[in-house]
């Protein structure tokens, strides 16, 4: 963590801007030419982005990939499988609300200490009321 900012990947950064039950608000930056992360979802949170500059190709639910540009916004529901990444040549940037704030903080910051093999296991055990991989079961 340098200068306040976790590092989720090698594309990814983030910057916590509040920290509350309610709601966890961040700042994040996506360095150009990404590829698509892993589809996942949340069991009990909802999450909000508003893209402040570049643009993030976002994948909802079973849609194809959508370009959310500066100044555009997107939702996204409890339950709803996504992945976001920047697919661009320039860097994008967009604040990131969490609600509520559960225990995300804690698992970004385990993410942003990089677990080994192991320890990403475990994570996805100990993060499992915030963090799913792949799509929720409908029915």
């Amino acid at each position: 963590m340098a200068d306040g900012h976790l590092e989720l990947s090698k594309t990814q950064t983030l910057r916590v801007v509040g920290s509350a039950p309610a709601a966890l608000e961040m700042e994040s930056t996506w360095k150009s030419g990404g590829s698509p992360p892993p589809t996942h979802w949340h069991p009990h949170q909802h999450e909000h982005f508003a893209v402040l500059e570049g643009v993030l190709t976002v994948r909802l639910g079973g849609e194809s990939p959508r370009r959310v540009e500066a100044g555009e916004t997107i939702d996204v529901p409890a339950r709803t499988a996504h992945s976001m990444w920047n697919a661009g040549t320039v860097p994008c940037r967009a604040s990131w609300r969490v609600t509520p704030a559960r225990r995300t903080e804690e698992m970004l910051r385990t993410v942003a200490a990089g677990p080994g093999p192991l320890g990403k296991v475990r994570m996805l055990w100990r993060f499992r009321h915030e963090f799913r991989l792949g799509s929720p079961r409908r029915g």
